[in-house]
């Protein structure tokens, strides 16, 4: 029982980390992030047991962080657009639904399995880190950076 709670305060503190590792950068936070996601999901599609189960547990406390660095960096710059660029960007969270039915599809027995479905969030997670990368360096021609003390819009 007391191990239990010992591999949950370690993912606590691989969090704690992983935010003090992103300097409060929202791009650098959905990069780091979006790792440890990937890491997570790996360690729990690869083992069994009880570290399968903390392994993807944690993947939900990855996720927590993300949304406000997603929505932070697609609004960034839109100016008087702002208001529709963020009504777009909350009708798209309705995505998140196809993905779960994709992985329910995936994860019947005649295809991969309930384990291996979770190749569909490894896949989500990379095109969230791919997005933290690619975004930064298009803020940045626009001149707006996050690594200083105060961005620059």
């Amino acid at each position: 029982m007391i191990l239990r709670h010992f591999m949950y305060a370690f993912v606590i503190i691989i969090i704690i980390i992983a935010d003090l590792l992103s300097k409060g950068n929202p791009a650098r936070q959905l990069l780091i992030f979006s790792f440890c996601g990937i890491t997570a999901l790996l360690i729990g599609i690869l083992s069994d047991g009880l570290t399968s189960v903390y392994a993807f547990i944690s993947v939900g406390l990855f996720c927590s962080t993300l949304w406000p660095c997603i929505f932070t960096l697609a609004i960034a710059g839109l100016g008087k657009h702002t208001n529709e660029g963020s009504s777009f960007l909350i009708m798209m969270i309705m995505g998140g639904g196809f993905v779960s039915l994709l992985q329910g599809w995936l994860a019947s027995d005649d295809l991969l399995g309930i384990q291996w479905s979770y190749i569909v969030g490894i896949l989500c997670f990379a095109y969230l880190a791919f997005y933290g990368w690619k975004v930064q360096h298009i803020l940045a021609a626009r001149g707006i950076h996050y690594d200083t003390s105060k961005a620059s819009h």
